[in-house]
C-alpha cells in the first residue's frame, strides 16, 4: 500500500524549509533564465537560489559562466537584475574588478592596501550552469552534474521552441498562494483529483487514464485516453479547443510529447498545441510559495498581454494574483489553476489541524504514486 513518508511538519516548519534552503535549494537545478537573455558578450542575468544570490554572464567566447553573485572583498553583490556588464564585472563598493570567467582583475590600492594580496585566490566563486529548451538552469553548488540530471529527460523532450520568432511571450503571471511549495508540488503530480476538482475545466481524465512517468529526478504526465496513445492534453480539453479554432504552434500538433513536465524540485512546464507555460516555484516561507508563469503563444493567437487583469483574484495594488481577492467561488471561475491553488491553501489550512492525518494514497501512475517517489527524493537531501 502506497503510503505518505513525509511528516506534516514538512509542510508547515520554518525549520523544515530552512533546511530545505541548505541541503536541498542549494544543490539542485533550478530556473534562473532563458537563452534569450543573452546574446552579447557582458550580458548577465541573476537569480537568487534559496538564500544564494547567483549571477549568470556570457564571457567573450558566447559561453555561459555561473558564479555567486558576491565580491570576494566585503561580500557585496555585483550585480543586479538584467543588462550587460561590458567587458569586466565591478563591484559598486570599493570597484574590485572581475573578469567575465571570475577572476579577479585589478583593484584600487592595491600596493598601498593590499601589498601581499594574492589574486589568484579570490576569484568569484563558481556556480553550476547548464541548458535545456532554451531555460537556462542555475546551481550553487558547482560540483553537481547537469547532464547527469537531465540526461533522463531525452526522448521525453517536448517540440517547442521558445527562440522562434513566430512565438510571442506574455506578461510574467505571479501567483502569491498560502500554502508549502510541496503541497503544490504534490497537487500537481496527483492524478487521481483530475476527474474531480477539475471535472469542468480539465474533464477528468480518470486515473486509469492518464500516468506520470520518472525521468531521474523529473516527472512527465501523460494523458492516455486515446487507445492507449499518450498525449499531452486530455480530451476534454481538445473537444473544447476545437471549438474555437485556436492557432496551434508549428510542431506541436501531433501527440507524443508530455503534457506537464516537473523538473525537480521548483520548474514547471506545461506545453500544448497552442501555448508552452514555464513556471517556477519560489518558497518564500513555510506556508507561502511564489508562482511565477510565463507563457509563449503564436503570434497568430490573441494579445495574452491582455490576460492578467482578467486572472481571477488579481491585485492591482501588489501585481500579484491573491486569493484575498476573488470575487467568486473558484469553483465557478472556469480557470484550472484556481481550482488548485484554492486546494492547495484548503490543504495547508488541514496541516494545521490536531486530528489531520493521511491515509493510504490511490495506486496507479495515474493517481497518487508519484507522491511517495518526489518525498522519497526530498528526504535522500535531507
Amino acid at each position: 500500500m502506497t503510503k505518505q513518508i513525509l511528516p506534516k511538519e514538512a509542510y508547515t516548519s520554518q525549520e523544515w524549509l530552512l533546511q530545505e534552503r541548505k541541503d536541498l535549494f542549494s544543490k539542485t537545478w533550478s530556473m534562473a533564465g532563458l537563452t534569450s537573455d543573452f546574446s552579447e558578450t557582458g550580458d548577465f542575468i541573476t537569480a537568487t537560489i534559496a538564500d544564494n544570490p547567483i549571477a549568470i554572464v556570457q564571457d567573450s567566447e558566447g559561453n555561459l559562466r555561473a558564479f555567486h553573485n558576491l565580491c570576494r572583498h566585503r561580500g557585496t553583490e555585483l550585480l543586479e537584475g538584467k543588462g550587460n556588464a561590458g567587458k569586466t564585472l565591478v563591484c559598486p563598493y570599493h570597484r574590485w574588478t572581475y573578469g567575465l570567467d571570475g577572476a579577479l582583475r585589478g583593484l584600487p590600492n592595491k600596493s598601498e592596501c593590499f601589498p601581499d594580496l594574492d589574486r589568484k585566490g579570490l576569484s568569484l566563486m563558481d556556480a553550476g550552469v547548464g541548458i535545456w529548451k532554451g531555460i537556462v538552469f542555475a546551481n550553487p553548488n558547482p560540483s553537481q552534474s547537469f547532464d547527469e540530471w537531465i540526461s533522463p529527460m531525452a526522448g521525453a523532450e517536448f517540440p517547442h521552441d521558445i527562440t522562434d520568432p513566430s512565438l510571442i511571450a506574455g506578461e510574467e503571471f505571479v501567483y502569491k498562494m498560502k500554502c508549502n511549495w510541496k503541497v503544490f508540488f504534490e497537487n500537481a503530480i496527483d492524478g487521481y483529483h483530475l476527474a474531480y476538482l477539475h471535472e469542468n475545466t480539465l474533464g477528468g481524465p480518470l486515473p486509469a487514464l492518464n500516468e506520470w512517468q520518472q525521468h531521474g529526478q523529473n516527472l512527465v504526465w501523460y494523458s492516455t485516453e486515446r487507445d492507449g496513445i499518450r498525449n499531452r492534453i486530455p480530451k476534454f480539453v481538445q473537444e473544447q479547443a476545437s471549438k474555437h479554432s485556436m492557432a496551434t504552434i508549428k510542431g506541436a500538433e501531433n501527440p507524443g510529447y508530455g503534457g506537464v513536465y516537473m523538473m525537480f524540485p521548483t520548474t514547471l512546464i506545461t506545453p500544448s498545441p497552442w501555448s508552452l507555460t514555464i513556471s517556477r516555484m519560489e518558497p518564500v516561507d513555510a506556508e507561502t510559495t511564489l508562482l511565477r508563469a510565463q507563457t509563449w503563444v503564436t503570434k497568430s493567437w490573441f494579445n495574452y498581454q491582455d490576460r492578467l487583469k482578467d486572472v481571477p483574484g488579481y491585485n492591482p495594488d501588489t501585481g500579484m494574483i491573491e486569493s484575498d481577492c476573488w470575487t467568486q467561488h473558484p469553483l465557478e471561475t472556469g480557470d484550472f489553476q484556481t481550482e488548485d491553488i484554492w486546494v492547495c491553501e484548503k490543504m495547508q489550512r488541514s496541516l494545521t489541524a490536531p486530528n489531520y492525518s493521511v491515509g493510504p494514497l490511490a495506486q496507479g501512475s495515474g493517481a497518487e504514486d508519484m507522491l511517495p517517489v518526489f518525498q522519497e527524493t526530498i528526504r535522500r537531501y535531507l
